[in-house]
């Protein structure tokens, strides 16, 4: 009987090591790419949107997007542009220039992503999200006061209302 019960504990005890250790830290670690700061710039008649990245994981990330959408001046949206970034090694920040094609009067950023050195996807979080989201009701009201302004100029030409 003795024999038993020291064998089972014995079991139980390499059990719960294979366990412990399938479920370490390591196996979960991963990237997480930040985005902390975004502008848009301009200067010669050269335009862009600059920010800087940083990756707070505890691997690295393997690459990425971010997906800008410049608009006019009544805020009509132009062409999106899509950005891929370099790995980023953990807790490493990088600059970024994303190079505009026509002078930029505003921009959005519609997308941000991060994947894994196997093609996973990986947290991205935008860090001027809810600022810009805090922002967005009155950028709505300019928009609509701007393609008002606009319509009115038009119709006062002697251009018919659409």
């Amino acid at each position: 009987m003795r024999l038993r019960g020291y064998t089972l504990r014995r079991y139980m005890y390499y059990a719960m090591l294979l366990a412990s250790s399938l479920f370490t830290s390591a196996l979960w670690a991963k990237g997480e790419a930040h985005l902390l700061f975004h502008m848009g710039l301009g200067a010669n008649d050269k335009f862009f949107v600059g920010g800087t990245l940083q990756n707070k994981g505890d691997q690295p990330v393997a690459g990425g997007y971010i997906t800008i959408l410049p608009y006019q001046v009544q805020c009509e949206p132009s062409t999106p542009i899509f950005y891929s970034f370099e790995p980023l090694a953990p807790g490493e920040k990088k600059e970024f220039r994303i190079p505009m094609k026509s002078p930029l009067m505003g921009y959005r950023l519609i997308g941000f992503g991060a994947y894994d050195n196997m093609g996973f996807p990986l947290p991205a979080i935008d860090e001027t999200a809810k600022i810009i989201q805090a922002r967005e009701p009155g950028e709505h009201k300019a928009c609509q006061t701007a393609r008002k302004t606009i319509s009115t100029t038009k119709n006062k030409a002697g251009t018919p209302k659409p």
